[in-house]
């Protein structure tokens, strides 16, 4: 249950997903480092990790649509 001004009863897991994500995948974070952090830094250091990694997906599955062999060069033959 959510107190008045209360954290949610998830909030320490969320905090250290966050915290393992961020040293993880973030180059050069270290745990305590990331744990001392103000929460507003924290999660522009986390929403700016979600996205560059959301970006560095999305154009690797570009990259890897635009490299599939072709079917041919799309002309039809009429018998």
């Amino acid at each position: 249950m959510l107190a008045f001004f209360g954290l949610p009863s998830n909030y320490s897991v969320l905090l250290h997903k966050q915290i393992f994500e961020l040293c993880y995948h973030g180059n050069g974070f270290i745990q305590s480092d990331v744990y001392r952090l103000p929460v507003h830094l924290r999660n522009f250091y986390y929403k700016e990790l979600v996205d560059t990694k959301k970006r560095e997906s999305d154009n690797a599955n570009k990259a890897q649509k635009n490299n599939q062999p072709s079917k041919g060069p799309g002309v039809r033959v009429r018998k």
